[in-house]
């Protein structure tokens, strides 16, 4: 059965305001839906940014969620910290930690405005990390969490970390895996706050992956066998909005990387000239990946 037909499409409370602010990334992760690269370039502008704040003040959200790409290597990315922190006490800035050590002033920024820090590190040692990511990248996350540490993130500031599955396979107990990552990393010195466990979607780079090895059927049948109608009121399209690069709006990032824009109000331009955030989600049969098991959501799992 599709997914639309087995959930109901209706919106909740939106609170929070997602900002994918550019694809430019400093790895090329087997797992990314976004299709990220050091070969990418598309950015945010701030004049898109500026209208997205003007979203946020006109409907009273609470939270603006700064994703990419990696969103650390966007030359406006101070600003975009210091305008959202004047507005919101609930900033996260989502990074894959690979160069964050060398941005100390960025760090700083974010630790004066207690904003959160929401860092991808798909496993706790470094055969695994550096195969999903590349020879070097985990040493290079460590060196960025120990940065993070010293500026009090893990500890009085909040820093969550973030495990996806190596493979075509579900994510463990997220509670039960954040005891492993907390007893490994501490070997390391390493402090964090939380650990999210997020399903791997099949888009991108992932379903490349999973298509050449003639598992794209598989995979999405694991998804289904596996739905959760426990999850379904905690999904997060049901909370937020997602804010492409150029100013596209979507129910989540996942829609957004397939092009599905919101119908009632598809760009920046067109939500403020709204007096509502009521909509109608799209649902398509990836959704199902949010739904199964424990469920998933950019805040890790939903039935635990």
């Amino acid at each position: 059965m599709n997914f639309k037909d087995k959930v109901d499409n209706q919106i909740k409370d939106i609170h929070i305001l997602q900002l994918n602010i550019g694809k430019g990334c400093n790895l090329k992760c087997s797992h990314c839906h976004v299709e990220a690269s050091p070969k990418r370039s598309e950015m945010m502008s701030r004049e898109i940014f500026d209208k997205a704040m003007k979203i946020y003040d006109k409907f009273s959200l609470d939270t603006i969620d700064i994703t990419g790409g990696e969103p650390t290597l966007h030359p406006e990315i101070d600003y975009f910290i210091e305008e959202s922190a004047k507005r919101s006490k609930n900033v996260i800035l989502r990074t894959n930690l690979a160069d964050l050590n060398k941005k100390t002033s960025l760090i700083k920024q974010l630790s004066e405005h207690k904003s959160n820090i929401v860092a991808s590190l798909p496993c706790y040692t470094k055969e695994n990390v550096d195969k999903m990511r590349g020879h070097g990248t985990f040493e290079k996350a460590l060196k960025s969490i120990k940065v993070l540490n010293d500026y009090g993130y893990g500890k009085e500031l909040s820093l969550d970390l973030v495990y996806n599955p190596l493979g075509a396979f579900l994510p463990p107990s997220q509670k039960s895996l954040e005891e492993d990552y907390k007893r490994e990393l501490s070997n390391y010195g390493i402090e964090f706050t939380n650990l999210l466990t997020i399903t791997n979607i099949p888009m991108g780079y992932f379903k490349e992956e999973l298509t050449k090895e003639g598992r794209y059927n598989e995979y999405m049948g694991l998804l289904k066998e596996h739905f959760n109608e426990d999850t379904v009121d905690n999904i997060m399209c049901r909370y937020q909005i997602s804010v492409s690069f150029d100013g596209k709006i979507y129910d989540c990032d996942f829609n957004q990387m397939e092009n599905l824009e919101i119908k009632e109000y598809p760009t920046v331009d067109k939500i403020l000239e709204k007096d509502s955030l009521s909509r109608n989600i799209i649902f398509e049969n990836y959704c199902y990946g949010c739904t199964t098991g424990a469920g998933s959501s950019c805040g890790g799992a939903l039935n635990e």
